[in-house]
Order: C-alpha cells, then sequence, then structure tokens
C-alpha cells in the first residue's frame, strides 16, 4: 500500500515538473502578463484552480462538449477571483518550490484517487455516487487533464459520479483555496540532481508506466535543465526542497506494481451494440460475472482508470490475460461481448493503454 502511494505521488509529481518548469520560465518575463499566463498553458499543476488550464478546457470540449468546458473554465476563473481577494494565490519562481507545494496535494490524490473507478464501479444510488466522486475530487485535487480523463472513463458505468466529479475537481477543491509558496524559494542543488535522475529515468523507460509516453520530450528536456541547474546552483543546500524530487526518484526505483483488476459494468467509451471489438486485458470474475479488465493512462498513472468488458458468458480461459474477439450485444442493460474467440496471452509489459 505505501508503495503504491510512492509510486503513483511519484507519477503526479513527474507529469507536473514540465508544467512547473514552463511557470518558472515565465516567471521570469519582466511583464505582469507572463505570471498571468502560467495557470492557463499548463495541465493545472500549480495552486489555485486547476480547471484554468487552456489545454484542459480543450480536452473537454472534446470530451464533453462546449457548454460543459466553458463552465468549468468560468467557475475557475471566479473562484480564481475570490480566492486572490483573500491572499490565497500566487506563484514561485523556483521550480523546487512549486514542487514543495504540489507535494501534499500528490500524496494526498495518489492515495485517494484509486477510490474513484471503485465508485464508479458500485451498485450505489447515483446521488450516493455523485457525493462520493465530488469528495473525492476535493481532496485530490487532481490536475486538470487527468481530471478529464477520469470523468470520461467514469461517464459511461456511473454518469453521476461523473458529473460531481466535474462539478468540484479542478473548481472548488483543496487546491482552489492553497496558497502559493513565497516566491524565491531558493534552490538546492541536491534536489535538482534527484530530479535530474528521475526525469532521465522516466524518459529512458518511456515513461515507464508512470507517465503517457508522450512526456517523454519533456522529460528529456527537464532532465538537461535540471543538471544545468544542479552545475549552477552546486553550493546551495535547503534540504526541505528535497522531498518532491526524493519522492520521485523513490516511485522510479520502486517501479510501477501492476494495478488491482475487479470487474465493473462495461465502461468501454463509445460502444455500440453490434459492434466488432478485439481487446486485451486481464480476466476477473465476481460471483457469475466474467469480464477483461484493463487500465487506461491519460496522463499519469495516478489518473489510470478501468476499461472493462463484460462477457455475455463465462469464459473458457482461467485466470490471467486473455484476448477476446467478438460483437458487442445489449443484455441485461448492459454492453457485453458476445465472443467468437478468445484465447489465453502472456502478461503485457506494459498493462496500461495511453489513451
Amino acid at each position: 500500500m505505501v508503495s503504491a502511494i510512492i509510486v503513483n505521488a511519484a507519477a503526479i509529481l513527474l507529469e507536473s515538473v514540465p508544467f512547473v518548469l514552463a511557470g518558472a520560465i515565465c516567471a521570469q518575463i519582466p511583464l505582469r502578463i507572463g505570471r498571468r499566463l502560467i495557470p492557463y498553458l499548463g495541465c493545472g499543476c500549480g495552486p489555485g484552480p486547476s480547471a484554468r488550464s487552456l489545454p484542459a478546457f480543450a480536452a473537454a470540449w472534446i470530451v464533453f462538449g462546449p457548454a460543459v468546458a466553458a463552465a468549468r473554465l468560468a467557475a475557475a476563473i471566479a473562484i480564481d477571483k475570490l480566492a486572490g481577494r483573500k491572499g490565497c494565490n500566487g506563484h514561485d519562481d523556483s521550480m523546487l518550490g512549486e514542487l514543495r507545494v504540489i507535494v501534499p496535494f500528490a500524496l494526498s490524490g495518489a492515495a485517494l484517487l484509486p477510490l474513484l473507478p471503485a465508485i464508479a464501479g458500485s451498485r450505489f444510488p447515483a446521488a450516493a455516487m455523485g457525493v462520493a466522486a465530488a469528495l473525492t475530487a476535493f481532496v485530490t485535487s487532481p490536475c486538470a487533464i487527468g481530471t478529464i480523463g477520469v470523468a470520461a472513463i467514469a461517464r459511461g458505468s456511473a454518469p453521476a459520479a461523473a458529473a460531481g466529479f466535474l462539478c468540484v475537481a479542478g473548481i472548488f477543491d483543496l487546491r482552489a483555496w492553497s496558497r502559493g509558496s513565497e516566491r524565491r524559494a531558493g534552490h538546492d542543488c541536491v534536489a535538482y540532481v534527484l530530479a535530474f535522475a528521475s526525469c532521465a529515468l522516466t524518459a529512458v523507460r518511456g515513461g515507464g508506466a508512470l507517465l503517457n509516453p508522450r512526456f517523454t520530450p519533456a522529460l528529456w528536456i527537464c532532465a538537461i535543465v535540471c543538471a544545468y541547474l544542479a552545475h549552477r546552483y552546486r553550493t546551495h543546500a535547503r534540504p526541505a526542497l528535497r522531498i518532491g524530487p526524493a519522492i520521485m526518484l523513490a516511485g522510479c526505483v520502486l517501479g510501477s506494481p501492476a494495478p488491482v483488476y475487479y470487474a465493473t459494468q462495461t465502461t468501454l467509451a463509445g460502444g455500440f451494440p453490434g459492434e466488432r471489438i478485439d481487446f486485451t486485458g486481464a480476466m476477473v470474475r465476481s460471483g457469475n460475472e466474467t469480464a477483461l479488465v484493463r487500465y487506461a493512462i491519460s496522463c499519469c498513472r495516478a489518473d489510470a482508470a478501468p476499461v472493462s468488458i463484460l462477457l455475455d458468458s463465462p469464459a473458457a480461459v482461467g485466470s490471467g490475460w486473455a484476448r477476446a474477439r467478438g460483437t458487442l450485444v445489449l443484455r441485461d442493460g448492459d454492453l457485453r461481448l458476445h465472443t467468437a474467440e478468445i484465447e489465453a496471452v502472456p502478461t503485457p509489459a506494459d498493462p496500461f493503454v495511453y489513451r
């Protein structure tokens, strides 16, 4: 359990590093517009409402439509203005100082965000699922892009949970009211070395099942910059700034443990009766139900959500991984896969798929 939390927290922090670095660079722009652009250009990893992120706005538009995307952006800007009047906003000129701000959210998100798939897969009343998802969103404060990915997966099987998550995450969560760290928090040579090692190690592994492989080029850039900063500030020491980079490196060393698979309703987005499917996943049995389950990552491991397909009849294949081909049918209110062929396959080196 502890190792899983460390790995998930490391994934969240590694995901944030490219955006934190970009924010630190923008903070050096002498004009005030530089600071104003920071929360809108990244993934929403820093303090304040993460739904101000324009990349996340675009993702929400594609997945949920313009009305939902615009409502989330407008609400986040309004909350930011309210929080700003209370002096709860800010940005750190130091990359390490900004990482330090994110650490508590990374740890809480690593511990609680995986609960959302269980909430979405439960048979609780819709109102209860919506409230539970909203509370999870409030505490975990996920990045804005991760929010859209998790809600997209939950939408098919639990629209109330997806709605509760979208209404709170990135708008009215703990991150929205967090105080920015003190400006120019300083530098630490050891922290930059740790950040360099974790970024380089993850990039060499193509994401290492911690991040979407699309982050690899950005991680190489971050590794190079961290190496330069470690040399530049080789005489600087602020041990408090080492916590985030140390968690990142610990997650890389521990590796990425396989997720726990369980059967839920079919959550394959966009599926329809009559569609032919070729799907590979872990075979999971719960009572009389049999399903193939695999986890999909939008940004990092912490936002991994299950993509599952119920089979219309028990499979002859035992436990382990299997590949099934067949046609989707509607039965008992659920989409199920009517299998024409199913075969056991080796466990893949990377158990995740990436969206």
